[in-house]
């Protein structure tokens, strides 16, 4: 038998829609939980809730270096994009998709209730990999907190900051390629690559080569169009913006509603004790509940980012005329804020 077979390892992305706080809605015994509750429309309408992002601090030392042809960023329709096998990403990597990347990542932040993972990995990390670091604010953070950890990066694009944790570093490089690490990772973190890879398959089963006997994958995403409980969205041209979206990923080769098929994956490479979690993300504060009301603020702030780098998609794969998508996205923008539409992601 394959020794890969018995190690056990876990995916764990976020809660459980229509699922109530119950002890059988827990990871693991000794992994942290989630409360989670379906959204409920809130018929109100105060708008009081707001929120403050989490800083990011840092006690910089090491540096990562790179060859300088990577630095040339290629410039399309008034952003920029990575030159380290051009092409193969479809969102820019400018300062305002950086902003927004960060922006994510305290979208993240409170969806698991102020916690970089969920994984059972105790304190034992020696070695970590995130894949498609983007900004490398996770890998910085969780140095941070894993000092004796060797935490390591991986990019197509060189946006990482030079100064960074001296046990934190990054590399160029392409998860799709085979994985030639010198040591096996204890702990890999993926997080929203849903518009990254045209068989995402094939990077689970490189994290399943390239995991220590005992390891752990885990991996955060969510899925495209957007989904609704109601008829609300049905019409809205927040749907038709949702649905270019996911029609021009197809049409590029990287369709977005893989995440589902991520646990079935995991099992099938020969990853154990894969543990899932569901949970829906508003895509403004319609729901009921405080917590739920802030985490669409946060994803509304995200998605209000994402229309401007979703015009080259519009242009590129979908071939719509810059004179067409500028105002159709005025409109999106304006549907976005529309509380009657009771649009989520699932996570």
């Amino acid at each position: 038998m394959d020794s890969h077979s018995h190690f056990p390892s876990a995916t764990e992305p976020l809660p459980s829609p229509h699922v109530d706080d119950t002890p059988g809605d827990t990871l693991m015994s000794d992994a942290p939980s989630i409360s989670s509750s379906a959204l409920e429309v809130d018929v109100t309408s105060s708008t009081r809730d707001n929120s403050d992002a989490d800083s990011v601090t840092s006690n910089l030392s090491s540096t990562r270096s790179a060859t300088a042809s990577v630095y040339d960023f290629v410039e399309e329709h008034g952003r920029t994009y990575h030159k380290y096998k051009q092409g193969k990403y479809v969102l820019p990597n400018d300062i305002e998709e950086q902003n927004r990347l960060d922006l994510q990542h305290q979208l993240a932040l409170k969806m698991l209730e102020g916690r970089l993972y969920l994984a059972p990995i105790g304190k034992t990390v020696k070695n970590a990999l995130d894949v498609a670091t983007g900004t490398g604010i996770w890998a910085i953070e969780f140095a941070q907190q894993y000092p004796d950890a060797k935490v390591t990066g991986t990019d197509l694009s060189p946006i990482q900051p030079e100064f960074v944790p001296a046990n934190c570093q990054f590399e160029i490089d392409d998860a799709e390629d085979e994985w030639v690490y010198s040591k096996p990772f204890d702990y890999i973190h993926i997080r929203f690559v849903m518009t990254c890879f045209p068989n995402p398959k094939i990077v689970i089963e490189q994290a399943f080569k390239s995991c220590t006997p005992g390891g752990y994958l885990e991996m955060m995403d969510g899925v495209f169009p957007l989904h609704c409980h109601d008829d609300s969205l049905e019409g809205t041209v927040l749907d038709s913006w949702a649905k270019g979206c996911y029609e021009a990923g197809v049409k590029m080769g990287r369709p977005w509603d893989n995440t589902p098929n991520y646990k079935r994956w995991m099992e099938e490479v020969g990853f154990e004790d894969v543990k899932e979690k569901i949970m829906e993300i508003p895509t403004n504060p319609w729901p009921m509940g405080r917590r739920a009301k802030e985490l669409g603020m946060w994803f509304n702030a995200d998605l209000q980012e994402a229309l401007s780098a979703s015009r080259a998609l519009f242009i590129k794969a979908l071939e719509w005329a810059p004179e067409k998508i500028d105002p159709f996205l005025q409109e999106v923008k304006t549907d976005l804020m529309r509380r009657e539409i009771h649009a989520y992601a699932p996570l």
